[in-house]
């Protein structure tokens, strides 16, 4: 899987919409969609912001299976 929809799978299976998940690692959930979505690149510091929030590793969060 992408980054995007390893980042959808976990926002999802922590109970958060967009919206939240945005507002806590403070983008817009404008921004959060195009990430989810693959059609904008996630900055190493951002990745880790949400690894935090999702109480997950950042392996979880690239790994490609």
């Amino acid at each position: 899987m992408s980054i995007g929809e390893n980042l959808k799978k976990l926002r999802k299976n922590a109970g958060l919409t967009q919206e939240q998940l945005a507002s806590s690692v403070g983008i817009k959930q404008c921004t959060l969609s195009q990430i989810e979505r693959n059609t904008k690149p996630i900055s190493l510091s951002l990745s880790v912001e949400m690894t935090k929030v999702l109480n997950c590793s950042l392996y979880d969060l690239i790994d490609k299976d």
